[in-house]
């Protein structure tokens, strides 16, 4: 029997039926700080090849998100996706994944990618096949809508999830990453939040400096400013994410959009921050 992910979200963080999460992208895409448009499906063009996402309930952080996966759909379809988030659960013992199988949402079923999955746990033996380590994990699950509506059921899925923040390590798995990707039409997610519950000024500093750091795609100066700063929840999927892509020929990120919660709430006080950012060859 396969193994199947249900979705452990839908109904709190985002809506729980087909046709309410449909209406609800659709709001979030068209609302005052989403992109103001529905995404647009264009001819592929590979020179997209990576992404950073936030992970937050839709309400917060679904219209910084549109950013991104409008810029995914200018590009085109997919065959393979990588989203790696961070743990924060701490179920696995550093790196998980899942190695067939399938996630459910209300938007329908994403299949794993099976061979993509055995290339990558052959060239990372530390990252481990777990599937129970994604049971209650939501930086994954809440990028799958999204990538349903851009690319239907075009694509296969690997996901992993991080807890092991140590640079060489997130360095070594996105040399990996790259090396199980060759040949093949895929684009590489990193699921991450920004500055955490500290006042909107200081967060904003706190993200911009982090942002800038990753345009420089240096991972030392990324690990270096976001721990100081404490200023990504998933450290480790975007230092892999960066170093897989510069294996994949990466010449520059660019910041398609930030925000905070703030600016959703009213509240000031203790804000949390959310970026989508695009990596090109």
């Amino acid at each position: 029997m396969a193994r199947v992910r249900r979705p452990a979200y839908a109904g709190s963080w985002y809506e729980g039926s087909r046709d309410s999460l449909l209406k609800q992208m659709e709001a979030l895409f068209k609302g005052r700080l989403g992109l103001g448009e529905l995404p647009k499906l264009g001819g592929y063009d590979p020179s997209l090849i990576g992404l950073i996402v936030p992970h937050a309930g839709y309400v917060y952080s679904g219209m910084a998100a549109t950013w991104a996966y409008g810029e995914a759909a200018k590009h085109g379809l997919r065959d393979t996706v990588v989203v790696m988030g961070p743990d924060h659960h701490m179920a696995s013992t550093g790196f998980a994944t899942m190695s067939e199988g399938f996630w459910k949402t209300p938007l329908g079923d994403v299949e794993v990618d099976k061979q993509t999955v055995s290339l990558l746990l052959s060239y990372a033996p530390f990252v481990e096949d777990n599937p129970y380590a994604h049971a209650f994990e939501h930086s994954i699950e809440l990028q799958l809508p999204f990538l349903q509506l851009v690319y239907g059921d075009s694509f296969k899925l690997v996901p992993i999830i991080i807890h092991d923040f140590e640079l060489k390590k997130n360095i070594e798995l996105g040399k990996a990453l790259a090396k199980a990707l060759e040949s093949r039409k895929s684009i590489v997610l990193a699921s991450s939040d920004m500055s955490h519950y500290v006042p909107a000024k200081e967060a904003e500093e706190k993200d911009m400096a982090t942002i800038r750091a990753i345009e420089s795609l240096d991972e030392r100066q990324v690990h270096s400013v976001a721990s100081a700063y404490e200023s990504l929840c998933g450290l480790g999927p975007v230092v892999a994410l960066i170093s897989c892509v510069k294996e994949m020929g990466c010449s520059r990120a660019s910041l398609l959009k930030y925000y905070h919660s703030g600016e959703v709430s009213g509240d000031y006080s203790g804000v949390v921050g959310y970026s989508s950012i695009a990596f090109y060859k």
